[in-house]
């Protein structure tokens, strides 16, 4: 060959290979998308002003979202524990998750009542009774075991839609979004390893199914989906199926269940829980005789060994604001005869309930401030964060 003919097959083969290169480089390095999933709280609306709470909802979204990621980006620590040094890149386009319009026919109801109520009540009290009326009803409508399934299954498909695009999510609930936050990670994650269930509930013929049958980790939803264990009105409470053969029938189809009623592992980064009353309504999650308490304490083991920070924050003057009386650490829950002999090493999982974040407003309208102080509320979530990593693993 040639000495011009062999200078232009080298040249070929080096684009060739700085192009195969490049591609393999990109593809191999490209940030994975995190996309901030934020939910609506209690609706202090009238029937016909629904919509018009949406319509504000969203608009709000979309001016806190770019503060949040603006200050998550410039973190070090979140960029290092959370982003990994730009393994994953928050999505500039949030999701705005409303689910205020699933109660409209009960508004309606309420909203005939008050005005009944209005011909004979003083004005300022109507106004504070209208007001109560539609937040608490809101609280407790989403809480009712149906309502808050329902609820659940459209929340799973909005992350399952952003898991398809290749995306993970990070779940922020507002006021009563904070139980539908709380109870999508409960009840969705792979947290209930059958291997290690109690099985003292079982009669000895149920025992014997799960201890022959193994099936891959599932989540509390996957149960009730599959028909293992059923919600008792009576006593408020989920017990397992105590009919024999419909047991064996219904767990051999467990892993299909688990597979679309739960999310995998790596899919949910964080949670956030903001002017949340949870630890108010779900006071029980502590009492160690209901069935909610021992899920809680799965859900936390979940949340430390897949890398997730579950934070709350509170503005402290805001009424509806509740604080943990005490911080989770690590030791703490090592030493928990519960899930104990767990090991955590290398993990960056963490919870953390952070109360006492000043905001300058009265009583009354703290626990609205959060959207009209975004900045200020940005920072105090990205404090939480460095504050509740530190605390956890000290």
């Amino acid at each position: 060959l040639g000495g011009d003919m062999k200078k232009f097959i080298f040249l070929f083969l080096s684009v060739l290979f700085f192009a195969f290169n490049a591609h393999y480089v990109s593809a191999v390095e490209a940030p994975t998308g995190v996309t901030f999933i934020y939910i609506n709280g209690s609706n202090n609306m009238t029937y016909n002003n629904r919509m018009k709470f949406k319509t504000n909802f969203e608009r709000d979204v979309k001016k806190m979202h770019p503060e949040i990621m603006k200050r998550f980006q410039k973190d070090e620590l979140i960029n290092e524990h959370f982003l990994q040094n730009g393994k994953f890149v928050i999505n500039e386009e949030p999701i705005a998750f409303y689910w205020g319009d699933r109660s409209l026919k009960n508004i309606e109801v309420i909203d005939k009542d008050l005005a009944a109520a209005k011909k004979y009540s003083p004005r300022i009290a109507h106004q504070a009774r209208s007001i109560f009326a539609h937040c608490l009803h809101d609280a407790v409508w989403v809480q009712k075991n149906n309502n808050m399934a329902d609820v659940l299954a459209d929340l799973h498909s909005v992350v399952n839609r952003e898991v398809e695009n290749g995306n993970k999510v990070v779940l922020l609930g507002y006021s009563a979004g904070s139980f539908v936050v709380y109870q999508y990670y409960m009840n969705k994650s792979l947290s209930i390893e059958p291997n290690n269930v109690d099985l003292s509930r079982y009669s000895s013929e149920i025992q014997e199914i799960i201890l022959n049958n193994p099936v891959k980790p599932t989540c509390f939803d996957a149960l009730v989906d599959a028909g293992l264990i059923k919600y008792n009105q009576k006593t408020g409470k989920f017990m397992p199926d105590s009919n024999v053969e419909e047991f064996r029938k219904h767990y051999q189809n467990l892993d299909n269940v688990t597979d679309k009623s739960c999310f995998v592992n790596g899919t949910v980064k964080g949670l956030i829980g903001f002017a949340s009353p949870a630890r108010l309504f779900y006071s029980d999650m502590v009492d160690e005789k209901t069935s909610i308490s021992n899920i809680s304490r799965m859900m936390a083991k979940s949340i430390i060994e897949n890398d997730v920070f579950y934070l709350t924050v509170n503005y402290s003057n805001d009424p509806f604001g509740f604080a943990n009386a005490d911080n989770f650490t690590l030791k703490s829950l090592k030493n928990h005869k519960h899930i104990a002999n767990v090991d955590y090493s290398g993990k960056k999982g963490f919870i953390y309930n952070k109360s006492n974040n000043y905001v300058p407003r009265t009583f009354v309208t703290a626990h609205l401030a959060y959207w009209d102080t975004p900045k200020r509320f940005a920072k105090a979530i990205v404090k939480a964060f460095n504050e509740g990593y530190v605390n956890f693993y000290k």
